[in-house]
């Protein structure tokens, strides 16, 4: 990767910080101008967005006067040498051009995003009937399982002959499969539920006996699986008070909530527009 395309992508993520600081700053702020470089103003909210982006990259500097000068010659040096680009006509490079149109694509994205979910919150109780309605979608079992992973199904069909012929499941998990880190432990996965493994995987999984072999090979993008599933167990759902305790848990449903409503913009968006693909 190019360190030009390294950098598009440094910027990309830091947007989404930049845009979460957009809207904190008052009209007075946004007024004020902190220093002129050869005419162009850096204003208060420049440098509060700077500053709070510079803060989780690198830490504050505990002395505030210190930081403010530091910053501020920071932002100072990167407008002197952006405009001494610009005068170079760096920005009218096709490759430079590109990229400063993702940023600005991605910045535009995510304070559309931001805008969306500021005037379309989601409340606690979006939050429960969400909890409800994947509680009622997802397999209550759990299976303690094994497998054996191998690239072609001619191989898959040799390895569950020597099975029926009484060879040992472990013994050939650490002989033939591919998947190296479960094949040295006897091909053991542990305990799986639903979207812990691909959904063919699953969908076998939950058709089985336990103590059972798959009959016929599964075929995944990893290869062709061998199953034996070792043990079933009811699986333990959380009630919604201890989910909503679970930070990383709750962290990721309002993520995909949120994903959901962007999805859901993007679906009409595509309905309206004219689009052409060649």
């Amino acid at each position: 990767m190019s360190t030009l395309r390294k950098t598009f992508v440094l910027y990309v993520i830091v947007a989404g910080l930049f845009i979460a600081g957009c809207d904190k700053m008052t009209s007075k702020e946004t007024g004020k101008v902190m220093a002129t470089v050869n005419g162009e103003n850096i204003m208060e909210s420049d440098y509060q967005n700077y500053l709070q982006l510079r803060q989780q990259q690198v830490g504050p500097i505990s002395d505030k006067d210190k930081e403010k000068k530091v910053v501020l010659d920071e932002m100072i040096e990167k407008m002197l040498l952006a405009q001494q680009a610009i005068s170079n006509k760096l920005d009218q490079d096709p490759e430079v051009s590109s990229l400063m149109k993702r940023v600005r694509e991605e910045i535009l994205v995510q304070a559309l995003k931001r805008k969306l979910l500021r005037d379309n919150p989601i409340t606690e109780e979006d939050v429960k009937k969400r909890f409800e309605q994947e509680v009622s979608n997802t397999h209550k079992t759990e299976y303690k399982v094994r497998h054996i992973l191998v690239k072609e199904e001619a191989e898959a069909k040799e390895i569950l002959g020597q099975l029926g012929k009484g060879g040992k499941f472990d013994k050939l998990a650490k002989e033939k499969s591919i998947d190296t880190q479960t094949g040295k432990e006897g091909g053991a996965l542990g305990w799986i539920n639903q979207g812990m493994v691909v959904p063919e995987f699953f969908s076998a999984v939950i058709a089985m006996n336990k103590g059972a072999v798959s009959a016929e090979p599964v075929k995944s993008d990893f290869g062709w699986h061998i199953i034996k599933v070792d043990d079933t167990r009811p699986l333990k759902i959380p009630t919604f008070e201890q989910f909503m305790s679970d930070q990383r848990a709750r962290s990721n449903i309002y993520r995909k909530m949120q994903d959901d409503k962007m999805g859901e913009l993007v679906k009409d968006l595509k309905s309206k527009a004219k689009i052409t693909v060649n």
